[in-house]
Protein backbone atom coordinates (compact mmCIF):
# COMPACT_ATOMS: atom_id res chain seq x y z
CA UNK A 1 0.00 0.00 0.00
CA UNK A 2 1.09 3.49 -0.68
CA UNK A 3 1.74 6.12 1.77
CA UNK A 4 -1.34 7.61 2.94
CA UNK A 5 -1.96 10.90 4.60
CA UNK A 6 -5.18 11.15 3.25
CA UNK A 7 -9.15 12.25 4.34
CA UNK A 8 -12.45 10.30 2.30
CA UNK A 9 -15.03 12.45 2.66
CA UNK A 10 -18.86 12.09 1.51
CA UNK A 11 -22.17 12.19 2.91
CA UNK A 12 -23.75 10.71 5.68
CA UNK A 13 -24.00 6.99 5.17
CA UNK A 14 -21.69 6.68 2.40
CA UNK A 15 -19.72 3.85 4.33
CA UNK A 16 -16.56 6.04 4.80
CA UNK A 17 -15.48 4.24 7.96
CA UNK A 18 -16.63 0.75 6.12
CA UNK A 19 -14.29 2.14 2.88
CA UNK A 20 -11.43 2.49 5.62
CA UNK A 21 -11.59 -1.03 7.02
CA UNK A 22 -11.13 -2.71 3.57
CA UNK A 23 -8.28 -0.36 2.66
CA UNK A 24 -6.93 -1.73 6.06
CA UNK A 25 -7.97 -5.22 5.55
CA UNK A 26 -4.88 -7.37 5.89
CA UNK A 27 -2.88 -4.92 8.58
CA UNK A 28 -2.54 -6.34 11.78
CA UNK A 29 -4.69 -4.42 14.23
CA UNK A 30 -1.38 -4.14 16.46
CA UNK A 31 -0.46 -1.43 13.34
CA UNK A 32 -4.02 0.12 13.33
CA UNK A 33 -4.84 3.01 15.84
CA UNK A 34 -8.21 4.32 15.97
CA UNK A 35 -9.96 6.90 17.40
CA UNK A 36 -12.70 9.32 16.78
CA UNK A 37 -12.94 13.11 16.95
CA UNK A 38 -15.31 14.87 18.93
CA UNK A 39 -16.46 18.76 19.77
CA UNK A 40 -14.76 17.98 23.60
CA UNK A 41 -11.68 15.86 21.89
CA UNK A 42 -8.48 17.76 22.90
CA UNK A 43 -4.71 18.40 21.92
CA UNK A 44 -3.96 16.67 25.26
CA UNK A 45 -6.53 14.06 24.71
CA UNK A 46 -4.89 13.32 21.17
CA UNK A 47 -1.09 13.70 22.03
CA UNK A 48 -0.88 13.46 25.94
CA UNK A 49 -1.03 14.97 29.19
CA UNK A 50 0.73 15.12 32.54
CA UNK A 51 -1.49 13.42 35.02
CA UNK A 52 -1.23 12.43 38.72
CA UNK A 53 -0.28 9.20 39.61
CA UNK A 54 0.15 7.67 43.44
CA UNK A 55 4.16 6.46 44.63
CA UNK A 56 2.64 3.25 46.42
CA UNK A 57 2.94 5.60 49.23
CA UNK A 58 1.67 8.92 50.32
CA UNK A 59 2.78 10.66 47.35
CA UNK A 60 1.89 11.80 43.98
CA UNK A 61 4.01 11.81 41.01
CA UNK A 62 2.79 13.60 37.07
CA UNK A 63 3.33 11.45 34.66
CA UNK A 64 2.99 12.05 30.83
CA UNK A 65 -0.01 10.00 29.44
CA UNK A 66 0.42 9.27 25.71
CA UNK A 67 -2.62 9.73 23.63
CA UNK A 68 -3.40 7.95 20.62
CA UNK A 69 -0.72 10.10 18.40
CA UNK A 70 1.97 9.55 20.72
CA UNK A 71 1.07 5.98 20.84
CA UNK A 72 0.99 5.08 17.25
CA UNK A 73 4.37 7.06 16.61
CA UNK A 74 6.00 5.52 19.31
CA UNK A 75 4.92 2.03 17.24
CA UNK A 76 5.95 3.76 14.10
CA UNK A 77 9.22 4.01 15.51
CA UNK A 78 9.75 0.78 16.83
CA UNK A 79 9.87 -0.79 13.80
CA UNK A 80 10.48 0.72 10.27
CA UNK A 81 9.60 -1.73 8.24
CA UNK A 82 5.74 -2.06 9.31
CA UNK A 83 3.26 0.56 8.13
CA UNK A 84 1.81 2.25 10.92
CA UNK A 85 -2.00 3.62 10.47
CA UNK A 86 -3.40 5.97 12.68
CA UNK A 87 -7.27 6.85 11.86
CA UNK A 88 -9.08 9.64 12.95
CA UNK A 89 -12.96 9.32 12.54
CA UNK A 90 -15.20 12.61 12.32
CA UNK A 91 -12.50 14.65 11.77
CA UNK A 92 -14.76 17.95 11.29
CA UNK A 93 -16.73 17.18 14.61
CA UNK A 94 -13.78 18.86 16.64
CA UNK A 95 -11.55 21.92 16.25
CA UNK A 96 -8.41 20.03 14.25
CA UNK A 97 -6.24 22.97 14.47
CA UNK A 98 -6.13 23.02 18.13
CA UNK A 99 -6.39 18.96 18.47
CA UNK A 100 -3.00 19.17 16.30
CA UNK A 101 -1.76 21.77 17.91
CA UNK A 102 2.31 21.97 17.36
CA UNK A 103 2.02 18.29 15.05
CA UNK A 104 0.64 20.69 12.29
CA UNK A 105 3.72 21.07 11.36
CA UNK A 106 5.12 17.66 11.11
CA UNK A 107 2.33 16.97 8.14
CA UNK A 108 4.41 18.59 5.14
CA UNK A 109 6.59 15.74 3.83
CA UNK A 110 9.35 15.59 2.08
CA UNK A 111 9.59 12.91 -1.11
CA UNK A 112 10.28 10.43 1.47
CA UNK A 113 7.32 10.85 3.15
CA UNK A 114 9.25 11.68 6.35
CA UNK A 115 8.37 15.11 8.06
CA UNK A 116 10.08 18.22 6.49
CA UNK A 117 10.37 20.29 9.73
CA UNK A 118 10.79 18.75 12.86
CA UNK A 119 8.90 19.91 16.22
CA UNK A 120 10.29 20.19 19.48
CA UNK A 121 8.05 18.03 21.85
CA UNK A 122 9.81 16.71 25.31
CA UNK A 123 7.06 14.74 26.53
CA UNK A 124 6.50 12.91 23.35
CA UNK A 125 10.09 12.28 22.13
CA UNK A 126 10.89 11.06 26.09
CA UNK A 127 8.15 8.29 25.07
CA UNK A 128 10.35 7.48 21.80
CA UNK A 129 13.61 5.70 22.81
CA UNK A 130 14.99 5.50 19.23
CA UNK A 131 14.98 9.23 19.72
CA UNK A 132 17.87 10.98 20.63
CA UNK A 133 16.81 14.64 22.39
CA UNK A 134 13.56 15.93 21.99
CA UNK A 135 13.01 16.49 17.66
CA UNK A 136 10.37 14.27 16.41
CA UNK A 137 9.45 14.00 12.77
CA UNK A 138 7.18 11.56 11.35
CA UNK A 139 8.50 8.83 9.79
CA UNK A 140 7.83 7.34 6.36
CA UNK A 141 5.93 4.63 7.69
CA UNK A 142 3.40 6.60 9.93
CA UNK A 143 0.42 7.33 8.36
CA UNK A 144 -2.51 8.72 8.66
CA UNK A 145 -6.29 8.29 7.58
CA UNK A 146 -9.15 10.51 8.63
CA UNK A 147 -13.29 10.89 7.70
CA UNK A 148 -15.36 13.41 6.82
CA UNK A 149 -18.78 13.89 7.28
CA UNK A 150 -19.52 16.66 4.62
CA UNK A 151 -23.07 16.75 6.78
CA UNK A 152 -20.62 18.35 9.39
CA UNK A 153 -18.26 20.16 8.00
CA UNK A 154 -19.76 23.00 9.38
CA UNK A 155 -19.53 22.44 13.09
CA UNK A 156 -15.65 23.21 13.23
CA UNK A 157 -14.77 24.55 9.43
CA UNK A 158 -11.30 23.39 8.99
CA UNK A 159 -8.85 26.17 7.42
CA UNK A 160 -7.39 25.67 4.00
CA UNK A 161 -3.76 25.21 5.17
CA UNK A 162 -4.59 22.23 7.49
CA UNK A 163 -6.91 20.91 3.96
CA UNK A 164 -3.54 21.09 1.71
CA UNK A 165 -1.39 18.99 3.78
CA UNK A 166 -3.94 16.63 3.06
CA UNK A 167 -4.74 14.34 0.11
CA UNK A 168 -9.26 13.65 -0.72
CA UNK A 169 -10.83 11.49 -2.02
CA UNK A 170 -14.82 11.44 -2.23
CA UNK A 171 -16.84 8.72 -1.09
CA UNK A 172 -19.84 8.55 -3.69
CA UNK A 173 -23.27 8.84 -2.80
CA UNK A 174 -24.24 5.59 -5.77
CA UNK A 175 -24.88 2.27 -4.34
CA UNK A 176 -21.19 0.36 -3.81
CA UNK A 177 -20.09 -1.63 -6.97
CA UNK A 178 -17.64 -4.58 -7.18
CA UNK A 179 -14.12 -4.59 -7.99
CA UNK A 180 -15.08 -4.38 -11.53
CA UNK A 181 -17.71 -1.66 -11.24
CA UNK A 182 -21.01 -3.59 -11.04
CA UNK A 183 -23.22 -2.88 -8.63
CA UNK A 184 -23.79 -5.46 -5.77
CA UNK A 185 -27.64 -5.66 -6.12
CA UNK A 186 -28.48 -7.37 -2.52
CA UNK A 187 -25.68 -5.45 -0.33
CA UNK A 188 -28.16 -3.64 2.23
CA UNK A 189 -30.90 -3.16 -0.40
CA UNK A 190 -34.49 -4.97 0.87
CA UNK A 191 -38.02 -4.07 -0.06
CA UNK A 192 -39.74 -0.84 0.67
CA UNK A 193 -43.04 -0.26 0.49
CA UNK A 194 -44.27 3.63 -0.27
CA UNK A 195 -47.91 4.74 0.26
CA UNK A 196 -49.19 6.51 -2.62
CA UNK A 197 -52.98 7.31 -0.56
CA UNK A 198 -54.32 9.11 2.69
CA UNK A 199 -55.97 5.73 3.25
CA UNK A 200 -53.56 3.34 1.81
CA UNK A 201 -55.64 2.07 -0.90
CA UNK A 202 -52.76 2.56 -3.08
CA UNK A 203 -49.03 1.50 -2.99
CA UNK A 204 -45.57 0.61 -4.87
CA UNK A 205 -42.82 -1.52 -4.12
CA UNK A 206 -39.21 -0.78 -4.71
CA UNK A 207 -36.20 -0.81 -2.96
CA UNK A 208 -33.75 0.70 -0.58
CA UNK A 209 -31.01 1.58 -3.23
CA UNK A 210 -33.35 3.12 -5.64
CA UNK A 211 -35.53 4.97 -2.94
CA UNK A 212 -32.43 6.66 -1.35
CA UNK A 213 -30.62 7.58 -4.77
CA UNK A 214 -34.08 8.87 -6.06
CA UNK A 215 -34.47 10.47 -2.51
CA UNK A 216 -31.10 12.37 -3.47
CA UNK A 217 -32.22 13.51 -6.62
CA UNK A 218 -34.74 15.18 -5.05
CA UNK A 219 -33.01 16.73 -2.50
CA UNK A 220 -30.85 18.62 -4.98
CA UNK A 221 -33.02 19.21 -7.80
CA UNK A 222 -33.49 23.36 -8.12
CA UNK A 223 -36.97 23.12 -10.70
CA UNK A 224 -38.74 20.45 -8.93
CA UNK A 225 -37.16 19.46 -5.71
CA UNK A 226 -35.98 21.07 -2.58
CA UNK A 227 -32.50 22.75 -4.47
CA UNK A 228 -30.47 21.90 -1.41
CA UNK A 229 -26.49 21.40 -1.33
CA UNK A 230 -25.25 17.86 -1.82
CA UNK A 231 -24.28 17.50 1.76
CA UNK A 232 -27.38 17.12 2.96
CA UNK A 233 -28.18 13.89 0.67
CA UNK A 234 -27.54 10.34 1.99
CA UNK A 235 -25.41 7.15 1.32
CA UNK A 236 -26.44 3.64 0.97
CA UNK A 237 -25.19 2.73 4.64
CA UNK A 238 -27.28 5.71 6.00
CA UNK A 239 -29.41 3.08 7.54
CA UNK A 240 -27.71 -0.53 8.03
CA UNK A 241 -30.19 -3.30 7.24
CA UNK A 242 -29.03 -6.57 8.24
CA UNK A 243 -28.22 -9.36 5.82
CA UNK A 244 -31.28 -10.85 7.07
CA UNK A 245 -33.44 -8.58 6.88
CA UNK A 246 -33.07 -7.93 3.35
CA UNK A 247 -33.28 -11.02 2.42
CA UNK A 248 -36.80 -11.43 4.59
CA UNK A 249 -38.07 -8.41 2.86
CA UNK A 250 -37.89 -9.67 -0.19
CA UNK A 251 -39.04 -13.59 0.61
CA UNK A 252 -42.53 -14.85 -1.53
CA UNK A 253 -43.87 -15.63 1.52
CA UNK A 254 -46.44 -12.92 2.60
CA UNK A 255 -46.17 -13.37 6.19
CA UNK A 256 -41.87 -13.16 6.16
CA UNK A 257 -42.14 -10.34 4.13
CA UNK A 258 -44.50 -8.93 5.75
CA UNK A 259 -42.84 -8.87 8.97
CA UNK A 260 -39.75 -7.18 7.50
CA UNK A 261 -41.32 -4.53 6.57
CA UNK A 262 -42.57 -3.88 9.97
CA UNK A 263 -38.69 -3.88 11.49
CA UNK A 264 -38.01 -1.51 8.09
CA UNK A 265 -40.56 0.93 8.66
CA UNK A 266 -39.44 1.28 11.96
CA UNK A 267 -35.75 2.08 11.11
CA UNK A 268 -36.84 4.26 8.43
CA UNK A 269 -39.37 6.25 11.51
CA UNK A 270 -36.62 6.32 13.86
CA UNK A 271 -33.98 7.59 11.99
CA UNK A 272 -34.37 8.59 8.24
CA UNK A 273 -37.81 10.55 8.47
CA UNK A 274 -36.35 12.92 11.75
CA UNK A 275 -33.33 13.77 9.78
CA UNK A 276 -35.28 14.66 6.71
CA UNK A 277 -37.71 16.47 8.58
CA UNK A 278 -34.81 18.06 10.78
CA UNK A 279 -31.71 18.71 8.23
CA UNK A 280 -32.92 17.99 4.88
CA UNK A 281 -36.57 19.76 4.76
CA UNK A 282 -35.91 22.36 8.25
CA UNK A 283 -37.87 25.49 7.75
CA UNK A 284 -37.11 26.56 4.48
CA UNK A 285 -36.22 25.29 1.49
CA UNK A 286 -35.34 26.29 -1.97
CA UNK A 287 -39.06 27.02 -2.68
CA UNK A 288 -42.06 25.79 -2.45
CA UNK A 289 -41.71 21.92 -2.88
CA UNK A 290 -41.54 19.70 -0.25
CA UNK A 291 -40.07 16.16 0.74
CA UNK A 292 -43.54 15.59 2.43
CA UNK A 293 -47.04 15.54 2.07
CA UNK A 294 -49.32 18.70 2.46
CA UNK A 295 -51.28 17.05 5.62
CA UNK A 296 -47.79 16.61 7.22
CA UNK A 297 -48.01 19.88 9.70
CA UNK A 298 -45.39 18.21 12.33
CA UNK A 299 -43.26 15.24 12.68
CA UNK A 300 -45.74 13.75 15.52
CA UNK A 301 -47.65 13.69 12.77
CA UNK A 302 -45.35 11.96 10.61
CA UNK A 303 -43.93 9.45 12.84
CA UNK A 304 -47.57 8.50 13.30
CA UNK A 305 -48.27 8.40 9.91
CA UNK A 306 -45.60 6.30 8.15
CA UNK A 307 -46.64 2.91 6.86
CA UNK A 308 -50.08 3.57 7.51
CA UNK A 309 -50.73 6.35 4.86
CA UNK A 310 -49.23 8.29 2.75
CA UNK A 311 -46.53 10.78 4.16
CA UNK A 312 -44.65 11.78 0.95
CA UNK A 313 -45.44 14.69 -1.58
CA UNK A 314 -46.87 14.08 -4.90
CA UNK A 315 -43.61 15.78 -6.59
CA UNK A 316 -41.81 13.34 -4.62
CA UNK A 317 -44.06 10.27 -5.46
CA UNK A 318 -44.86 10.92 -8.92
CA UNK A 319 -41.70 12.71 -10.65
CA UNK A 320 -39.05 10.65 -8.72
CA UNK A 321 -39.80 7.36 -6.86
CA UNK A 322 -42.86 5.56 -9.35
CA UNK A 323 -40.84 6.61 -12.00
CA UNK A 324 -37.32 4.76 -11.14
CA UNK A 325 -38.53 1.95 -9.44
CA UNK A 326 -36.94 -0.30 -10.99
CA UNK A 327 -33.83 1.39 -11.84
CA UNK A 328 -31.61 -0.66 -9.14
CA UNK A 329 -33.20 -4.09 -9.52
CA UNK A 330 -32.62 -6.68 -6.36
CA UNK A 331 -31.63 -9.51 -8.13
Amino acid sequence: MNYKQIIYFGAPGTGKSFFVKELLDGVNNEHIFRTTIHPEFTYSDFVGQLLPESDGGTGVNFMFKPGPFTVALKKAYSDSSVNIYLVLEELSRGNVAAIFGDIFQLLDRNKFFVSLYPIRNKNVADQIVEIIGDEITLPSNFNIIGTVNTNDQSVYPMDTAFKRRFDWEYISIDPVTDSSGIRIKKLNNPKIVIDKSENKSESFETNWHTFYVFLNSFITDKEKGLGRNEDRQIGQFFLDFNEGLVTKSHSPNKTKAEEAQKTISSMIKNKLLLYAWQDVQGSSSFNSNSIFDGSIKSFDALFKAYGTKKVFSDMLINDFLEPNKDVYPYI
